[in-house]
C-alpha cells in the first residue's frame, strides 16, 4: 500500500477510514502517496426551462461542494504529516472510484461502509460492494 486513493463522503465511516490510513502511515513509518475522491451524483433534471447555463451552474456547485467536503480530510492528513491530493467527480460513484484508480495509478483503495448489514444491502445496493466489483486492485473497507 503506497499509492491510495480514499474514497471520502462526510461520513462517519469515512472519517475512520481516513484514520485508519493516518494510523497505518504511523505505525509502519510508511510514505504514502494519498488521493482523498468525493464523488456527488448527478443531477436529475427534468422540464422544458432547464438551459446549458442553469446545468453548468448546478454541475459547478456540486463540484464546489464536494471539492470543500474534502478540506478537513486533507488537513487531517496534513497534521499527520501525509501528503493528500483532492480529486471531484460527478456521475456514478463506483465508476468515478474505479477511473480514479486507473488515472492516478492507486494500489489501494479505501473506504467507509455504513455497514446496513446483508439484508437492508441487498435491497438498497452496496456502494462499497459495486467499488469491489468495479476496482482491480484491493479495497479495504473500514466499518
Amino acid at each position: 500500500m503506497r499509492n491510495v486513493l480514499i474514497a471520502f463522503d462526510g461520513s462517519d465511516s469515512s472519517k475512520r477510514a481516513l484514520q485508519y490510513v493516518i494510523d497505518f502511515a504511523h505505525t509502519h513509518n510508511a510514505t504514502l502517496e494519498v488521493h482523498l475522491i468525493n464523488v456527488q451524483h448527478e443531477a436529475m433534471l427534468y422540464g422544458e426551462y432547464v438551459n446549458d447555463e442553469m446545468i453548468t451552474n448546478i454541475r459547478q456547485s456540486q463540484l464546489d461542494k464536494a471539492s470543500d467536503s474534502l478540506e478537513w480530510p486533507l488537513e487531517q492528513l496534513k497534521a499527520g504529516g501525509i501528503i493528500g491530493t483532492k480529486h471531484v467527480a460527478l456521475g456514478n460513484i463506483a465508476g468515478q472510484v474505479s477511473a480514479a484508480t486507473k488515472q492516478l495509478q492507486c494500489d489501494t483503495v479505501v473506504m467507509g461502509t455504513r455497514g446496513l448489514g446483508t439484508f437492508t444491502g441487498l435491497l438498497l445496493g452496496s456502494v462499497a460492494t459495486r467499488v469491489i466489483h468495479e476496482v482491480q486492485v484491493p479495497v479495504l473497507l473500514v466499518k
